[in-house]
């Protein structure tokens, strides 16, 4: 759906969130989390379908924000889906758990007794980047959530890309990213039990898939707008670059998500919804909980291919 931001307000009081000046909404409330990314949406229930004006909002809050929460939504699957169906059409995916039966639903789950390394990637990444048209976005619900900690970080890697220099951005924007799935599960196979990560144990997804070459510098479809796209997770290297020449770059730039001022945090709390867009945010769950147990379920919505 095509959304275009409606700015009325006199110049001087318009307020610049998430490195743009913020649009109105008159159908939803929308509060923002931090000047990053990220928005409370309020005044929605996801177990109706959406009017066009309210869905016009929430598409807009979620071009803007990049992530959206929305709290107290307590649904089936079907309605899960329902609203999942909004943003594009869902998919599977070769490495995440599914849930309940659903090829196309995914699970993130710890046990209170499980050690953290079941779930993958303590550190900030961007989903499934080896699949030729990577995720465009999840819809992420809680079932259990820690009393404390277990928050999900996000990082705009809009904003991380604008503040590079223009040298690094002439570098970066020749350059091409090869990542890989293919070795996930034999690595995690060498792994002790107690490091072993919880994977997908069968899917149908053939060797061409697994492995993809994509811009190190991503636009937005619509606007243009660019964005860093490199992320450790699934990295090879640098195309033509050997692994070894890659390495210092890719630790640059895989600190940049770190930055405090490009991030928000989502906490959650059970029926608790968010959408997050994962061609421009890196997140991260944060591994801060014991003894306790953390349950989200989710659906994964097909992208383009990385322009």
């Amino acid at each position: 759906m095509s959304v275009e931001a409606k700015i009325t307000q006199p110049s001087a009081e318009r307020v610049v969130v998430a490195g743009r000046v913020m649009p109105e909404f008159h159908h939803i409330g929308v509060e923002p989390l931090t000047g990053a990314c990220g928005a409370e949406v309020t005044g929605v229930d996801l177990r109706k379908p959406l009017s066009d004006e309210v869905l016009r909002e929430v598409m807009l809050a979620f071009e803007h924000f990049l992530v959206i929460m929305m709290r107290d939504q307590d649904l089936s699957i079907e309605q899960h889906k329902a609203f999942s169906r909004y943003f594009g059409e869902l998919t599977e995916l070769p490495q995440a758990p599914t849930y309940a039966g659903q090829s196309d639903m995914q699970e993130v789950r710890r046990e209170a007794h499980e050690p953290v390394s079941v779930v993958p990637f303590t550190r900030f990444h961007t989903d499934s980047p080896f699949l030729p048209r990577p995720p465009l976005c999840m819809v992420m619900r809680a079932i259990d959530a820690p009393r404390y900690g277990g928050d999900t970080a996000f990082a705009n890697m809009y904003l991380a890309y604008e503040e590079l220099s223009d040298g690094m951005k002439e570098t970066l924007g020749r350059l091409r990213v090869v990542y890989s799935g293919k070795d996930i599960w034999s690595k995690n196979a060498k792994l002790d039990k107690d490091k072993q990560l919880r994977l997908r144990e069968s899917h149908s997804f053939s060797e061409d898939h697994l492995e993809s070459v994509h811009p190190a510098v991503r636009s937005h479809p619509r606007t243009g707008r660019k964005a860093l796209y490199v992320t450790p997770a699934y990295f090879k290297h640098f195309e033509g670059w050997s692994p070894e020449d890659s390495r210092s770059l890719l630790d640059y730039l895989a600190h940049m998500p770190h930055k405090l001022q490009y991030q928000c945090r989502i906490r959650w709390k059970p029926n608790t919804v968010i959408v997050w867009d994962n061609r421009f945010l890196q997140h991260c769950g944060i591994h801060d909980y014991e003894n306790e147990r953390r349950h989200l379920v989710r659906t994964t919505i097909i992208g383009e291919r990385p322009i």
